[in-house]
């Protein structure tokens, strides 16, 4: 089948379903085009369920601030209470009270020093895992640091950027909330400038964002990247490559009714785990339901997304990867432990090396549906790609369930039309 043929083929089956679905409805919004007031579709993904998604909406005035530094950005984002935050021009985490810049070195214990510490663990005359008195520093470092550059809202909580706003040199941890929106907004760069030795890599922490033990969550309309560090350009220590940053939207620990829509993410290594354990830990049978639409995910090397459990809902969404791409791609969709993704009419444009069957990746998972995918023009059924490279280890495409939550589901030719024209940050209009 010729590529014209193949997209007129897509463009029937997929217009088929988008024809039986409701049409995209825009966010509610109380107050016109106010985006701190808006609230999340009453059918749009997972978060809309069970009494739905709106953030800071019934704030009161005095609950609406516009902020321009990072330390009235971390003030005007605790409590609970109703409130809207307008974050306003381009914030960096590691700045002070006053914006004046820092460095790793001013978060220092007094008994760290980098130097030090590589000279102390290096595998010439040290075996396994940093251990003792600097490794100990290091912790105290690293944890006065995570403490200055992790934004942390409370529950009941918009933080939306003004115009062309960004925060970077620091991430987003949303632990323990409910009811939490983020859209509009540049989040680049959670640089740790402590990671750790483990005995063969180097380890780091930071994640653009985490939604750790929480639900009722809408990320929406952001930028997500390594800023101008990406890890590929650091610096090898013991061979190894030392690791600045962790995931690019990491959901973990039980978090759930999830949706993250219409955002941006560019060039990162481990990109989105949800679920961070094999374990019964968190009890998360009947959590970590996340929606994934109309993102533009562009050179991402693997994790997009990575899951365990949830009941996952990936649809309509922009994969690209490039020849020379600071990651090497390793797959797109990890089918972990217990996990139900259910993949509808994705748009793949990836370098002539990869192949169809390199898209899906078994972690121990046993199902995962997938329709409607079109891979460099062509309808490609990527399951069964996935499946012939991989006759020991096969995954079947009964994933137990079927998604109720979601808007129109566009045909795939439509996909990369519409994810260049209004995600990321920006692309609200």
């Amino acid at each position: 089948m010729n590529r014209a043929a193949g997209l007129v083929a897509v463009a029937a089956g997929a217009a088929l379903v988008a024809t039986t679905l409701p049409a995209t409805a825009a966010p509610h919004s109380p107050s016109g085009r106010d985006l701190g007031r808006e609230t999340l579709g009453d059918n749009d993904g997972w978060a809309s369920a069970e009494g739905g998604t709106t953030g800071g909406a019934e704030a009161t005035e005095d609950n609406v601030v516009t902020v321009d530094t990072w330390a009235r950005l971390k003030e005007a984002v605790r409590g609970d209470e109703p409130k809207i935050v307008r974050v306003e021009g381009h914030i960096s985490a590691m700045t002070d009270a006053d914006g004046g810049a820092l460095s790793c070195s001013d978060f220092n214990d007094p008994e760290y020093d980098w130097d030090d510490y590589v000279a102390e663990y290096d595998p010439e005359h040290w075996d396994g895992r940093a251990e003792g008195p600097l490794e100990d520093a290091r912790v105290r470092s690293y944890e006065e640091h995570r403490e200055h550059v992790l934004l942390r809202p409370g529950s009941n909580t918009t933080i939306v950027g003004s115009g062309d706003a960004s925060i970077s040199d620091g991430g987003v941890l949303l632990e323990s909330v409910d009811n939490v929106i983020l859209r509009n907004l540049g989040i680049h760069d959670a640089y740790d400038c402590f990671p750790e030795w483990l005995g063969d890599e180097w380890d780091a922490q930071y994640d653009n964002i985490e939604v750790s033990r929480s639900e009722h969550v809408w990320l929406d309309h952001l930028t997500l990247t390594d800023g101008d560090t990406p890890d590929s350009e650091l610096d090898e220590v013991y061979g190894e490559q030392v690791d600045r940053h962790d995931g690019i939207m990491d959901i973990v620990r039980a978090s759930d009714l999830v949706t993250a829509s219409w955002n941006s993410f560019e060039g990162h290594d481990k990109s989105m785990l949800w679920g961070n354990t094999d374990s019964e830990e968190y009890d998360e049978w009947d959590e970590l339901r996340i929606t994934l639409h109309h993102n533009d995910i562009t050179n991402l090397s693997q994790r997009a997304p990575r899951v365990r459990y949830g009941q996952v809902h990936v649809y309509n969404n922009l994969y690209t990867h490039e020849r020379h791409a600071d990651y090497p791609y390793l797959y797109s969709w990890g089918a972990g432990v217990e996990s139900r993704i259910h993949a509808q009419n994705n748009y793949f444009h990836l370098a002539d090396d990869i192949g169809a069957g390199e898209v899906i990746h078994s972690w121990g998972g046993t199902s995962l549906y997938e329709e409607g995918s079109v891979l460099n023009g062509r309808p490609t059924d990527l399951l069964a790609a996935y499946n012939e490279a991989n006759p020991d280890n096969q995954l079947d495409s009964d994933v137990g369930w079927t998604p109720e939550h979601h808007e129109t589901i566009h045909p795939t030719w439509a996909v990369p039309g519409l994810v260049h024209a209004r995600a990321g940050a920006g692309g609200l209009g």
